[in-house]
This record gives structure tokens, C-alpha cells and sequence, in this order.
């Protein structure tokens, strides 16, 4: 279905395919796949079943107590598993030997942002300030940085992309950006989430702000909680307290309005 799927639609991204009419049709038959394969197996350990991350129903599936929540606190990890487990399976497929070859870099061309996607929003994003969103310089040659780190959400969403100098981008890395730059990100949304709309429809990136804050305030919270530490400069960090949920809700809620 999906094969077939992508063939009629060869253009289409993730993120545009819903537009389609006959994308319901797809997810109905994806979603029936997925409950008679991995759901009614997923928790079949030692030759038994043991129910210890969701309660099957006919109305879908209930989670346990604190299955969410580790989910959400664990999902880095979680990702990279299967990722990398994923990867290898396609690798020791012999069949795809003659397309991968020996030097491939499959999984970056599994789950990275493909580089004309990323030209479309490197213009976009030029369009409305070509600076860089951590040191304010004029930027030459700019890297799209994902503001919430990738590796902490490997998730592409419009409104957490922000231009960058590639030394800024290297050096923040896969760190959080400190108060000063998380405010500036916030007013960037708010000032122009409009614009951001339509880069994300040109470049065919999902743009949810409420989603992309919501991701953010997690993994604010979540380093907060754990003592971690937030990028000011190169070289320059500090700890990452209760002040960065200062007025978090307020500014929301003025974004999403």
C-alpha cells in the first residue's frame, strides 16, 4: 500500500501527503498493519505476555501508569536504538548490497534533512533576518541550526530552525542555547510565525508552533530537572535554573494566539 502510495504521489513529503484525499486510506491501512504485527506482539517476553506498556482495546491503546512520562524522559534514547537497529537491518539485507555499496552513509540518508530542504529554508529564513540568531553577526555562508538540539528531538518542525554561523553551530552542538538566545527564539516565533508558515509549506516542513513549544518547555524542564547546562558562547555555559520557566505560559499562549 505505502509502495504504491509513493508512487502516485512521487513528490510528495510527510508533511504534505495529509492534503491528499486518499491519504486516509493510506494511515488506515498502515494503522491495521501495525495492531496485527508489532502492537499484538510488542510485549510477548520468554514465551508469555506480560502487560507492561499499554492495555490493547477496542477503542486503541491504553498506556500504564509512567509509560508516558519515561517515554517522553527516555526518547533520545529510545530513538537512537532503534535507529541504529534499523540501520542494520538494512544493512544485513543481502539484497540491498548492489544499491547501498560498501561507502554509504545510510543513515543520514535515512533520517537527515535532505540539503535542497534545507536550501529552501536557509533562503526563507535569510529573507526575513540574515543574522545569526546566537551572536546577531551577518551571516555569508549559514548552517539551519535546530534551535532545540536534533539529537534531543530528531524531528524536523519549521519554527525550531534558526540561522546560524557554522562556528556558532559547531560550537553549541547538540546543547541547548542559554536565556538570552531562548528569548530571542521566542520573540523570532511570535514576530514571525507567519512567515515561518510559509517557508515550512515551501520547503515541506510541518510548522506547529504549539508542538514546537511543547517540545521545548520538555527539554528545558528536563535539563533543569537533571542539573544540566545551556550554551551562551563558545566555551561559555551556564546552568539552566527555574528562571528560564519565567513567564513560559504567558508567551505561549501570545504565540498560539
Amino acid at each position: 500500500m505505502t509502495t504504491e502510495y509513493r508512487r502516485k504521489h512521487p513528490s510528495l513529503t510527510l508533511n504534505s501527503a495529509p492534503s491528499e484525499k486518499d491519504f486516509k486510506t493510506l494511515l488506515s491501512s498502515v494503522s491495521a498493519t501495525v495492531k496485527l504485527q508489532p502492537v499484538q506482539y510488542i510485549q510477548n517476553l520468554g514465551g508469555g505476555k506480560d502487560v507492561f506498556l499499554f492495555e490493547a482495546g477496542k477503542d486503541g491503546l491504553t498506556l500504564l501508569p509512567g509509560v508516558a512520562y519515561c517515554l517522553r524522559r527516555f526518547q533520545p534514547l529510545v530513538q537512537q536504538l532503534a535507529r541504529s537497529h534499523w540501520v542494520d537491518h538494512i544493512r544485513g539485507n543481502k539484497r540491498n548490497l548492489p544499491l547501498l555499496g560498501k561507502d554509504d552513509d545510510l543513515e543520514s540518508f535515512l533520517f537527515e534533512t535532505p540539503r535542497q530542504v534545507l536550501k529552501t529554508i536557509s533562503t526563507g529564513l535569510r529573507k526575513i533576518n540574515g543574522k545569526c540568531h546566537y551572536c546577531g553577526g551577518t551571516v555569508k555562508e549559514a548552517d539551519v541550526d535546530h534551535f532545540i538540539p536534533h539529537s534531543m528531538y530528531p524531528r524536523d518542525l519549521m519554527h525550531n530552525f534558526v540561522l546560524s554561523h557554522p562556528a556558532c553551530n559547531r560550537s553549541k552542538s547538540d546543547t541547548l542555547a542559554a536565556k538570552p538566545h531562548l528569548i530571542r527564539w521566542l520573540e523570532f516565533m511570535d514576530t514571525h510565525d507567519s512567515d515561518l508558515k510559509e517557508i515550512g509549506r515551501e520547503a515541506g516542513i510541518n510548522a506547529d508552533a504549539s508542538t514546537t513549544l511543547s517540545v521545548a518547555r520538555w527539554g528545558y524542564s528536563n535539563a533543569m530537572d537533571s542539573g544540566g547546562q545551556a550554551w551562551l558562547k563558545s566555551n561559555a555555559y551556564e546552568p539552566i535554573h527555574e528562571g528560564y520557566m519565567d513567564g513560559w505560559d504567558a508567551q505561549a499562549a501570545h504565540i498560539q494566539a
